[in-house]
């Protein structure tokens, strides 16, 4: 597996990136019970008002909340020994408060994993970018809507905040970082052309175009209609192979043919929330265990016993699969602040006996 040259800084991280490449190879391209990442939602207080904000940070949910640093610090050290390698820092939007922000850097010692920020890019200037790049951030995904300055900033509900994304990811090129350039992608615009612009200014810009499903949750809670179809998804596999930046954490990202699914990263990605709650995936809304009250260990091996989580699926469980949607993803009131308990949610036919679960840690 190649490994980019400012990976070689980080011997800690290539190790355990060598480790996931030779086990997925060796699993038929699939991510199987394999670690991957945490998805930490720092603090939820975010400038902006997106339409379809899936923490619900517009409604001022939990806004003051974050996780002790004590715990913090654990939770990382337990995820390097699990293996974990990648570490997604979001929010809310992170750059609101900088000093929470680096002092959870310090916390996590990020010359450990490939540890990356999600920001609306609205604080991101050429200083922030630097201080970013100089804290051992590998990288900064920075989401845009539209190449339509007028359509971006109406969808996240401030002026210019399209203008200072796009000027964020160039600050974050300079850097030396590597820049990521997020879109949102459903049934309401995947055909639209005005996607497609944005693959084609990413792709020229020479950034990575990370896609993330639209899923019922959230500000769209209960709008299944939003979901991709079979002819989205079609569609969205096309374009993969024209354009060779373009990734999804469900496709494998070591296949050369650009058409292989690593399976939906359900527990092999762990979403924790500012008091501490791991949910199965940032979009799946179901609360598996919590790192103030137990080892990051403990809470893995209860998400990998429940079936849906340990079986492959080479689609979204979230964002795709609508029949598992319907069935444990459309509780009223269902949020990250508010998940199912997958005890309550799960009938024991669900769970797999710990004796016979194999994690590769």
């Amino acid at each position: 597996m190649p490994i980019h040259s400012s990976l070689l800084k980080k011997p800690r991280l290539v190790k355990k990136l060598r480790s996931f490449y030779k086990y997925v190879n060796e699993n038929d391209g699939q991510v199987g019970t394999k670690t991957r990442g945490i998805d930490l939602n720092l603090n939820n207080a975010c400038n902006l008002r997106c339409k379809y904000c899936f923490t619900n940070s517009p409604k001022g949910e939990r806004v003051k909340d974050r996780l002790p640093l004590d715990v913090l610090a654990r939770v990382a050290d337990e995820a390097d020994e699990l293996g974990y390698f990648e570490f997604d820092l979001q929010g809310g939007e992170l750059l609101l408060r900088p000093d929470i922000l680096f002092e959870s850097l310090e916390a996590i010692k990020p010359e450990r994993f490939y540890l990356y920020l999600t920001t609306n890019g609205f604080h991101l200037d050429e200083k922030m970018a630097k201080k970013l790049a100089d804290a051992h951030v590998s990288r900064v995904s920075v989401s845009i809507d539209s190449m339509d300055e007028a359509t971006h900033d109406r969808i996240r509900g401030r002026k210019e905040s399209w203008r200072k994304a796009i000027e964020a990811l160039k600050h974050v090129q300079e850097a030396g970082m590597d820049p990521y350039l997020n879109i949102t992608v459903g049934h309401y615009n995947a055909f639209d052309p005005a996607f497609e612009e944005l693959l084609k200014y990413s792709k020229d810009q020479k950034y990575k175009t990370l896609i993330n499903v639209a899923v019922p949750a959230g500000m769209w809670s209960m709008m299944s209609e939003i979901m991709l179809d079979d002819k989205d998804r079609e569609h969205l596999y096309n374009l993969r192979k024209e354009y060779k930046n373009l990734i999804r954490n469900i496709w494998n990202p070591f296949d050369k043919t650009h058409e292989k699914s690593i399976g939906c990263t359900t527990v092999n990605r762990l979403y924790i929330t500012p008091i501490g709650d791991v949910l199965a995936c940032p979009y799946v809304h179901i609360k598996i265990g919590n790192v103030i009250e137990q080892s990051l260990r403990e809470i893995v091996e209860y998400g990998f016993s429940i079936k849906h989580f340990n079986e492959h699926s080479p689609i979204c469980l979230a964002g795709e699969n609508k029949e598992f949607v319907k069935k444990y993803l459309s509780n009223s009131g269902q949020s990250i602040f508010k998940p199912a308990l997958a005890k309550d949610i799960f009938p024991e036919a669900d769970f797999i006996d710990k004796s016979n679960l194999k994690i590769h840690y």
